[in-house]
């Protein structure tokens, strides 16, 4: 019986040649993006490993190469830049001669990586305001929950993103606001993500952000409303507005 790999190299020494070579192409594409992330074993594929999560995971087929997002959801939430490749719920394959680009590989880490960090707890206390906190507890609001919820995952994104009051409402920045949630209404929460209180040059020429799940309403070329109900529905929508916010706060 064939012993199972215990390390990086193991998992690849099994392979073709020119299966190897390929890989070993991606292999230095993710660690060109993600440098301080370990090689090692996971589910028994060659793995890039952060902070003791795996983010990406390389193998090789009978008549292709395989690369592994590490997530059930990373694939659905980036269908559209995936659709001329053979993918399952947590694979996608491509061609022995033909390495993932680049800039894909990019989309797909750091939507692995959005929703690694998007569930922890806000670790630096940093991030938040007390204007936001004592607005939250004086708030009366039936998606009261809902919002908190929302807050935690957008402050979750990055540790670059802080909170503040502002325009009557809590909203989220950067080096400037990108983001405001709409309280309003009481049947929803509106996220509206901009950039900022000072015209850019984004207003004139666009953001161009990846939403392969239809998440945003666009308003205008440097403004998008994103609408949350009630129960499940911020659950729902978590990976793809993680990578959404991820996205839009690169190209402020």
């Amino acid at each position: 019986m064939p012993t199972k790999p215990k390390t990086f190299e193991e998992c690849l020494t099994t392979m073709s040649e020119d299966k190897r070579a390929t890989l070993e192409k991606l292999r230095k594409t993710i660690r060109s993006i993600v440098p301080n992330a370990e090689e090692g074993v996971s589910y028994g594929l060659a793995a890039f490993i952060l902070n003791g999560k795996p983010i990406a995971g390389l193998a090789a087929g009978a008549n292709h190469c395989a690369y592994y997002p590490m997530s059930g959801s990373v694939v659905e939430s980036l269908k559209a830049e995936l659709k001329n490749y053979e993918t399952s719920k947590g694979t996608i394959r491509f061609p022995v001669d033909k390495p993932l680009p680049a800039t894909l590989v990019r989309k797909l880490i750091k939507a692995r990586m959005a929703e690694i960090e998007g569930p922890a707890k806000m670790a630096d206390s940093s991030q938040t305001d007390p204007a936001v906190v004592e607005f939250l507890r004086e708030l009366d609001h039936p998606l009261k929950k809902e919002l908190e919820a929302l807050r935690k995952l957008i402050l979750g994104v990055s540790p670059d993103i802080h909170e503040g009051f502002k325009w009557n409402s809590p909203s989220f920045r950067t080096t400037d606001y990108f983001a405001t949630i709409n309280v309003h209404g009481e049947d929803s929460l509106r996220l509206i993500l901009h950039t900022g209180a000072k015209s850019k040059a984004s207003a004139k020429t666009g953001l161009k952000i990846a939403d392969p799940t239809s998440l945003l309403k666009w308003l205008a070329p440097d403004r998008a409303l994103v609408t949350f109900g009630g129960g499940k529905d911020i659950q729902g929508k978590r990976a793809a507005l993680q990578a959404v916010v991820w996205e839009w706060i690169g190209q402020l």
